[in-house]
């Protein structure tokens, strides 16, 4: 089966709804400004001038974390109500609270700002897969999936390039030191951009056109859950998401900390690394689509993720750093490529009234997880112990990979727009 040409493609773009057009711009700015963000803000923070140690930057990212996992789900119930894009707009105003985090540098408020950034920041996470499935048709809904997921990868490739490059160009611009004992100051003026950026996405969400709401859900049977018509399936989904955001916690927040400390890397070749693992990423994320028609949706997610196992251990035995971001680029295609179809496949095994609160049950079995490991290995690699947390991550995402086949090798039936069939 060939895989469609790139002018085919931007036609399949060009069709795509209004609404899907413009969420993708604003999806561009979140993911350039994020890209600087996610390449620099820790390393910012491990800075001399500045001072934290990996022990609490994890703990920065634990509160970030529970936040999101603990207001996953009422985010859930509150989108059903609300609807997408005034969700959507709400977890955009999240980046207001990150100004505080890298201008304020006591610990309290740092947690505190993490925190507020985390709660609300997960009520547009928690809107966006629902969005996507109200704009597109059954035929272009992987697609939609797959380009959106493309078009943040490519955008934090460019973020990435830009982060890893800019405070060493500030600081030279403003004859300040650079390199590993570089000024706090062009680090300042990278992470100001990254903001602006993701706060520019929501000129692209104000002029979406909401379709109106045929039903209005009362908040108190959302909250009472009686939304949910595939509780069995929703659940066995919660399980391995829950099982992969535990082993991802050892090692997903940290990786930039890991190089540094493991490698002597430099904030520059940390953004290489970034940028070059994108680029995989976007060619795996585009080719998914393909895969997933050849294989099943099932056959393809558990297939990437497994191939994805090896790598996690070759990081951290590789014995320079060449090596340990080559295994880097390609765990993160493997692991990541299939993420599109798997949100596509957990939203069409529900009913169209329980998506949101199906989204939200997901980021909330992945986050809650995440946060404790992450904690748990920030003390870990302080004390310079690297081989543990990466062991931990490959012992767990095999139970989750195998769990998730096991559960829905033969769940891949038919499917409808109203009503998804349970899984037996």
């Amino acid at each position: 089966m060939q895989t469609p040409k790139f002018g085919e493609r931007i036609r399949q773009v060009g069709g795509l709804s209004r609404n899907a057009r413009l969420y993708i711009v604003s999806t561009a700015l979140v993911g350039f400004g994020s890209g600087i963000w996610n390449v620099i803000f820790y390393l910012y923070l491990n800075l001399p001038e500045v001072g934290f140690q990996p022990d609490f930057i994890s703990n920065m990212f634990t509160a970030g974390a529970l936040a999101t996992g603990f207001i996953a789900l009422p985010a859930g119930l509150i989108i059903e109500r609300l609807g997408t894009k005034k969700a959507i707009l709400i977890g955009l105003t999240s980046n207001l609270f990150n100004i505080v985090q890298f201008l304020v540098l006591q610990p309290s408020l740092l947690l505190f700002a993490s925190l507020i950034s985390g709660l609300i920041g997960t009520v547009s996470w928690v809107a966006s897969a629902p969005f996507i499935m109200e704009n597109s048709t059954k035929e272009e809904r992987t697609f939609l999936f797959s380009v959106d997921w493309a078009i943040m990868i490519i955008m934090n490739f460019v973020g990435s390039m830009a982060g890893g490059a800019m405070p060493d160009l500030f600081n030279s611009f403003l004859g300040l030191p650079t390199g590993l004992s570089a000024s706090a100051a062009g680090y300042r003026l990278s992470l100001l951009i990254s903001m602006a950026l993701s706060l520019a996405s929501v000129i692209p969400i104000l002029l979406i056109r909401e379709r109106k709401r045929q039903t209005q859900q009362r908040m108190g049977d959302l909250f009472a859950l009686k939304n949910v018509k595939s509780g069995r399936t929703i659940l066995k989904f919660m399980l391995p998401v829950g099982i992969i955001g535990f082993g991802a916690g050892f090692i997903v927040p940290l990786f930039n900390i890991f190089f540094k400390l493991k490698f002597a890397a430099t904030t520059e070749e940390i953004g290489v690394l970034s940028a070059l693992s994108n680029i995989t990423l976007v060619i795996g994320t585009l080719s998914a689509p393909a895969l997933a028609k050849r294989l099943g949706k099932v056959k393809a997610i558990a297939l990437c993720e497994f191939f994805s196992m090896p790598f996690i251990m070759l990081m951290t035995l590789s014995p320079n750093l060449g090596f340990a971001g080559a295994a880097y680029i390609t765990r993160n295609a493997l692991m990541n490529m299939a993420g599109p179809i798997t949100t596509a496949f957990q939203m069409e095994m529900v009913t169209e009234t329980e998506r949101a609160t199906t989204n939200g049950l997901m980021v909330m079995s992945d986050n809650i997880p995440r946060a404790i490991t992450a904690s748990i290995s920030g003390g870990m690699m302080t004390l310079s112990d690297f081989y543990t947390p990466f062991s931990a991550t490959t012992i767990t995402y095999f139970m989750a990979s195998s769990l998730f086949y096991t559960f829905f090798r033969k769940a891949e039936t038919k499917t409808t727009e109203a009503q998804a069939k349970p899984v037996p």
